[in-house]
């Protein structure tokens, strides 16, 4: 049995910083719900599921008017250096009730949850989420699809397994794409969702129109032989999406070693070919954002 099927340490909490990172460029920024104002005014924020506590750390400093309460189950976020108004408490989030009285929350963050709960948990979480949450209190959930999409053999492989683990242990590896159908039957109005297909190492996403690393298509250049030499483009961006998704899936080794029944080196030389296949296929993960509001 495997509570927790993501590696734990400095090295996941690492993967976790670079993604709060590459998840603001891909959406924009660190919020999508419309509270700016809430915000600057002074509110109760709660990061459910905070992890590393980056995004509730980001978001105090930028917004010192406001509270914000970050909870998990791992103590990985900081104790001692911090913001004023940031306060971290370990709280498993999938165990009710939360410890917060009713309409005690201005706005919910959680980004990234789904495996560590259990699809038919997650109707249930959200309606705790409306008990806290203050009338016209607004929530914003973030997940990603945990299948890549246009993949190959070796990729098409690790995501068989992935979704028959995920099946094991009742977890619902689309629940990104239902954010808004969740929201919506459990009493959240005004539900609004996208969505960014952020690419695996390949294309010109998010590239710096200044950068000459990032240009659109692919260059030709002639060396001493006077051979071509045809030279893919890819964004800094992509790169890091690509890097990204290789250290989730390094992250997950141990658990992917029992359910695909094989040994951490197989595991590890399978993971080697993905690069390769990610850039000739296109590959990309879709990242679904819902928000919502609290009736008034």
């Amino acid at each position: 049995e495997w509570p927790y099927v993501l590696s734990k340490g400095s090295e996941e909490q690492d993967r976790l910083v670079a993604q709060h990172y590459i998840l603001r460029t891909a959406f924009g920024g660190d919020f999508s719900a419309p509270v700016r104002q809430m915000l600057e005014n002074g509110c109760v924020v709660l990061d459910a599921g905070c992890g590393p506590g980056t995004w509730t750390m980001e978001m105090s400093t930028e917004f010192p008017n406001s509270s914000f309460i970050g909870v998990d189950s791992h103590h990985d976020f900081p104790r001692d250096i911090k913001p004023r108004n940031c306060h971290f408490r370990t709280c498993p989030v999938d165990q009710l009730p939360l410890p917060f009285h009713d309409n005690s929350i201005d706005y919910i963050f959680q980004r990234d949850f789904n495996l560590s709960l259990q699809a038919h948990k997650w109707s249930p979480l959200v309606r705790e989420y409306l008990r806290i949450l203050k009338p016209g209190g607004w929530i914003e959930l973030m997940e990603p699809d945990l299948e890549s999409q246009r993949s190959q053999r070796h990729e098409c492989a690790v995501n068989d397994k992935l979704l028959y683990g995920l099946s094991l242990r009742q977890q619902d590896p689309y629940v990104g794409r239902r954010l808004s159908s969740i929201l919506s039957v459990n009493g959240f109005r005004r539900v609004e969702s996208e969505f960014q297909s952020l690419p695996l190492g390949w294309g010109t996403s998010h590239a710096s129109p200044n950068s000459s690393s990032t240009s659109i298509g692919s260059v030709s250049r002639r060396n001493s032989d006077t051979k071509t030499i045809e030279e893919e483009i890819c964004s800094e961006f992509a790169r890091a999406m690509s890097s990204h998704y290789m250290f989730t899936l390094q992250s997950l080794q141990h658990w992917m070693c029992a359910v695909m029944n094989m040994s951490p080196e197989k595991y590890a030389a399978t993971l080697t070919h993905l690069p390769a296949e990610w850039k000739k296929a296109k590959t990309y993960i879709n990242w679904h954002c819902a928000v919502a509001q609290k009736p008034h």
